[in-house]
């Protein structure tokens, strides 16, 4: 005989964060014009409990250059965006085009 299973027993608590079709877009584009122009070479897109996080590598073997974590606090509907160089917090705000204008003026990175 069948057994009736719930999927709500087996979801993962908590909720995951991911980049939807709109931010990636916005990220490829600024994305694809650096590696047009030789700044940048690689990038990375991680997952966490409460956070998507897209880094920017200029070499593969080298930390990010750049961060940009999208966050959804608890009890939180809208994601807030926050751009790390280095762990530093360089901006933040709840629309990504924000940050992104931000990334886009500190493109001059000093070695």
């Amino acid at each position: 005989m069948s057994q009736l299973v719930l999927l709500a027993d087996y979801q993962r608590k908590g909720r995951r964060v991911f980049f939807n079709r709109t931010d990636l877009n916005l990220l490829l584009a600024i994305y694809s014009r650096q590696v047009g122009r030789g700044l940048w070479r690689d990038y990375a897109i991680d997952h966490r409990s409460n956070m998507a996080i897209f880094s920017i590598y200029r070499r593969s073997q080298e930390q990010p250059l750049f961060a940009i974590n999208k966050v959804i606090l608890k009890g939180g509907k809208d994601a807030n965006y926050i751009l790390l160089s280095r762990n530093r917090q360089l901006a933040s705000s709840r629309q990504l085009a924000d940050v992104i204008e931000t990334l886009s003026r500190q493109l001059a990175v000093v070695e």
